[in-house]
Order: structure tokens, then C-alpha cells, then sequence
């Protein structure tokens, strides 16, 4: 059963959607099926491959030092917090631009960018291996062996809801840049947290777009320490997508189990109708 901070991801997640469909996101940016079974398959897969990771590392922690079990239960909880969150938010950071930088790598990442709209329910969705690859996932794990389940349980929360948030669909926030009152505020916040309009030019294209920046999870702090930031303030994208078309025309199965099924050959890729 999901707890208490997964059941507020869950609520988020399902009322941002109904929000987009009222304000009539879907019928300005129309999607064939095939695209939506994507996200809607990511959505399960994450709940079955997650588990799994985070048992693997408590393993891991039973097997390798067991006496270190429990450890750390007795830390001040918001310091146990800071040790779950801060490496776990850090190593993604790292592992996101790692993805963007090395082909071998993009593929385990690609299908969440494949998509050409920027709307809520592309939040989760990921090829299958991804899930495998995220260091927070191990990370957690190993914490929840040394005995900060609750901390773990809390990191999880913010960053789920964080990252749905992140990704809805809506453009109000381009209004806080330019009223007097607010655009002082979020010029200072963007140094340190991630906003939609930050991720909305990581995933963009052409002008405005950052495809080989903005690669923070939670905390923008790690992009404005390493150089790869952009503020792009209340500029949209000039499109969504990846660079190479033809990976954004494979069939569902490719983009959710490669490299279990082979790409479509560019001659024979049927054409989105939009």
C-alpha cells in the first residue's frame, strides 16, 4: 500500500491532469494513443522496479555490514534527512547530465523526452532500465538499512511531488517573471530550486530550448555550481522533443523495453500524424 507522501504524489499527479484536461491542453496538443500508453505503462512499471531496488540495497547492507544495521536510527531526524536527500538529489543530478552526454546512457533516458508536448503526465515516464540506473533508488535503500525509513519516506514525498509539479503543463508561472512584485523573488529562488520554467527548457528544442543543460532533479543549486544552467525567465521553448525525429516515431514497445526490441528503421518508422 502507498504511504501518506505517495497517496499526496498520486493526488497531485491525477489533479494537475484533470486540470489540463478542463483548461483544454489535450485538445491544443493532441497525442496519437500510442504516446499516452507510454506514459501510462512508465506509471506502472515504476512501482514494480522500485521495490525491488530498494530491497536489492538493503540486501546489499545485510550482506556487506550487518553490523551496521539500525545505525543510524538514533540521528536527529533532520540531519538523517539531509544525508537521505542531499546525495540522493546530487547523484541524479549527476546521473540526468551523464545521460544527456553519453549515447550509451541517452537510451536508458530517452523515452522521457521523446514526447513533443510538456504536460504532467510525462513526469514518470521512463524506459525500464532507468529505474535500474537511479542512484537515488540504491541510495534509499541502503538508508532505510541504516535505519532512516521515516527520513526516506519523507525525501520521496518532496521529490515526487516536486518533480509532478515540475512537470505540468500550464505556463501561468510566466507571469511572475514580469510582475514587480514576484520577479525579484523567483530570480532568487531559481538559484536554488528547480521550477517549470527551468525543466521546461531542459526538455525544449530550437530557440529557448536547453537539451544539454538545467539537469537538476529538486535543487537547481547543483547547475549554478557546475556550469550547466540557464535561466531562461518566462521564455518558452520554440518546440519539444529530441534531436534525432526518428527516435520520437518508435513504436511504444521500443521506447519503454529497449534495448529488448530494436529500433524501427528510419524508411519504415509510420509517421505521427502531427
Amino acid at each position: 500500500m502507498p504511504d501518506k507522501g505517495e497517496l499526496m504524489v498520486i493526488a497531485l499527479f491525477f489533479s494537475l491532469i484533470l486540470w489540463e484536461y478542463l483548461s483544454g491542453l489535450y485538445r491544443r496538443n493532441q497525442r496519437p494513443i500510442s504516446d499516452w500508453l507510454v506514459d501510462g505503462i512508465s506509471l506502472i512499471q515504476l512501482p514494480i522496479v522500485k521495490p525491488i531496488v530498494l530491497l536489492l540495497a538493503f540486501s546489499i547492507g545485510y550482506l556487506f555490514i550487518p553490523q551496521a544495521q539500525n545505525s543510524l536510527q538514533s540521528m536527529p531526524y533532520w540531519m538523517g534527512f539531509l544525508l537521505v536527500f542531499l546525495p540522493d538529489d546530487f547523484s541524479h543530478y549527476w546521473i540526468h547530465r551523464l545521460a544527456h552526454n553519453h549515447p550509451f546512457l541517452w537510451g536508458f533516458h530517452r523515452t522521457h523526452h521523446t514526447p513533443n508536448v510538456y504536460q504532467t503526465s510525462i513526469a514518470f515516464r521512463e524506459n525500464w532500465l532507468w529505474f535500474w540506473i537511479m542512484p537515488g533508488f540504491w541510495w534509499s535503500g541502503l538508508m532505510i538499512y541504516f535505519g532512516l525509513l521515516e527520513q526516506v519516506l519523507l525525501s520521496t514525498a518532496i521529490i515526487g511531488i516536486h518533480n509532478v509539479w515540475l512537470h505540468n503543463g500550464s505556463t501561468w508561472d510566466r507571469r511572475l517573471y514580469n510582475n514587480r512584485f514576484t520577479r525579484g523573488p523567483i530570480k532568487i529562488l531559481e538559484y536554488f530550486i528547480n521550477t517549470p520554467s527551468l525543466h521546461r527548457g531542459h526538455h525544449g528544442l530550437g530557440e529557448n530550448g536547453v537539451p544539454y543543460g538545467n539537469y537538476a532533479q529538486t535543487l537547481f543549486i547543483w547547475d549554478v555550481m557546475f556550469g550547466t544552467g540557464t535561466f531562461n525567465k518566462d521564455k518558452v521553448p520554440e518546440y519539444y522533443g529530441t534531436q534525432n525525429p526518428v527516435s520520437m516515431q518508435q513504436r511504444w514497445y521500443y521506447q519503454l523495453w529497449w534495448p529488448l526490441f530494436r529500433k524501427t528503421s528510419a524508411a519504415t518508422v509510420k509517421t505521427d500524424p502531427q
